[in-house]
């Protein structure tokens, strides 16, 4: 974040020596998120996906205990002192398989979320720079209610942006699902 931040005083220092005063745009994404539909959209795709592994865990959470249970039902009557650090390893084996799964599943689930992210922010780009380039502005800043504290209307470009996109279909490709449409096209004007 503050790489962000130091980049654009940069930019603003270079512009400056270049007496053109930068003209800073701001785009709510949260909002465009919203409004374009892309946030039910990802919503879904993480939902479904976040169900998928954990039945995945869940399978291999079976499969795992089935194991133990299994080496359990080997052991002697009485139980040797060797058969039970067998099975104690046994145990702790699966135990720690089964959250490394966890935490596999967990990273799947973030970088699905942070890749359809930067998909809308690529799709979208063009279309905040057209806007950006027709109101005279040469820096958008993403407005994501952590890094701008204040934005005068007059440089918030959400509305216009989505206006702009309100007719282009965004999609979203996974790796399983293959292609989410957030927007359907308009259709074309029959005379």
């Amino acid at each position: 974040m503050w790489n962000k931040l130091i980049l654009l005083v940069i930019l603003g220092l270079f512009l400056g020596g270049c007496n053109q005063s930068p003209a800073v745009a701001v785009l709510d994404i949260g909002r465009l998120a919203e409004e374009s539909g892309l946030k039910k959209i990802t919503s879904d795709i993480l939902t479904k996906t976040r169900d998928e592994l954990q039945a995945q865990l869940l399978v291999q959470q079976e499969e795992l205990k089935a194991q133990v249970e299994a080496q359990q039902a080997k052991l002697s009557d009485p139980p040797t002192q060797q058969e039970m650090q067998q099975l104690a390893q046994l145990s702790a084996v699966a135990g720690r398989q089964l959250q490394a799964a966890q935490q596999k599943a967990n990273l799947t689930l973030h970088d699905l979320g942070q890749d359809l992210a930067q998909q809308f922010r690529t799709q979208v780009q063009p279309h905040a720079r057209r806007v950006a380039v027709l109101r005279g502005m040469n820096v958008v800043l993403l407005d994501d209610r952590k890094t701008v504290l204040v934005a005068l209307p007059e440089i918030d470009i959400t509305d216009a942006v989505i206006a702009e996109i309100s007719n282009v279909t965004i999609e979203l490709k996974t790796a399983d699902e293959g292609v989410a449409e957030v927007k359907e096209t308009a259709p074309p004007d029959t005379k």
